[in-house]
């Protein structure tokens, strides 16, 4: 039996995929836009990102995936918590403005759009986002380059209207219309 198992599981390895392959077939999956922040008086990130889901509705819980090598990822380790800021399809600017892709503005500058303020934890939450999930840190599961943040949801907020959201796809901004 373990020879059929280990003759099984042989043929089930492969190698996978070169990182240009995955790369170029991942341009095909389109993502909501979210702006990710943490921070708190002192101190604000944030990053533009895609790689957000839900986890479970009961208890409210989402994952969330950041590079290890951003900014943010320190401050929403430092802090253990976040804001998940799903942006509507006139929000454009400021997802760039997140993503890096606006130039001369980092760090702190990036908040300069948009109504920004304070939310329970003291994480900037985006007021005028489609909606904003504030977050508490449960564990952060490491993942090659990435971190998975699984987050507990403390409160939502926003607009929370039927807007068309900002997507991305094939490395564009889009909309839904």
């Amino acid at each position: 039996m373990n020879a059929q198992l280990a003759t099984m599981q042989s043929r089930r390895a492969h190698a996978p995929v070169d990182t240009a392959r995955f790369c170029t077939a991942m341009r095909n999956l389109a993502g909501h836009c979210v702006v990710i922040a943490s921070g708190d008086e002192q101190q604000r990130a944030g990053l533009t990102a895609t790689a957000v889901c839900s986890i479970t509705a009961d208890p409210p819980r989402l994952l969330v995936c950041v590079n290890r090598n951003v900014y943010a990822h320190g401050v929403i380790s430092e802090q253990r918590h976040l804001s998940v800021n799903v942006l509507g399809s006139n929000q454009e600017q400021i997802a760039r403005r997140f993503a890096g892709m606006v130039e001369g503005v980092s760090g702190e500058e990036r908040f300069a759009e948009g109504a920004w303020a304070l939310g329970i934890s003291r994480v900037p939450v985006l007021g005028d986002a489609l909606v904003s999930f504030e977050c508490r840190v449960v564990e952060a599961i490491p993942a090659s380059t990435h971190d998975m943040f699984l987050c507990e949801v403390i409160e939502v907020a926003g607009q929370m209207s039927q807007e068309d959201p900002l997507i991305y796809f094939n490395g564009q901004f889009a909309a839904l219309v």
